[in-house]
């Protein structure tokens, strides 16, 4: 066993519920980990890396209507099951007129939290 955290892919579906119930008891709210961080044969991490797609959208405040908004999102979820994609994150600005109806457009909410931008 190391000392040296390792970051392996989760093979099996009991090792990502797991490693989700981990973070739960860490005050987290890891629901779709992909890989597990073991440290000294103990789950100390997970991570979701690139198995579930992240939409980013903007819709123009004044310029786009609700039934404009309701065209569009119904337009992405079709581009989104042709490509065989059946879940993904939505980002949602706590400023966006989304905000409040998300729930009611079938999207469950995760955690509060900030998506930051990494170029190397």
């Amino acid at each position: 066993m190391s000392k040296i955290p390792t970051l392996r892919k989760i093979q099996d579906a009991d090792l990502k519920d797991v490693v989700a119930q981990a973070a739960k008891d860490d005050n987290d709210n890891m629901q779709f980990p992909s890989h597990v961080v073991l440290k000294d044969g103990e789950i100390v991490g997970g991570w979701q890396i690139a198995q579930m797609p992240l939409l980013l959208a903007w819709h123009h405040t004044k310029k786009v209507n609700a039934k404009d908004s309701m065209i569009i999102n119904s337009t992405v979820e079709s581009m989104m099951s042709t490509m065989g994609v059946n879940q993904w994150f939505m980002a949602c600005n706590s400023h966006s007129p989304f905000m409040g109806h998300m729930e009611k457009f079938g999207f469950n909410p995760i955690w509060p939290t900030n998506i930051f931008h990494k170029e190397i």
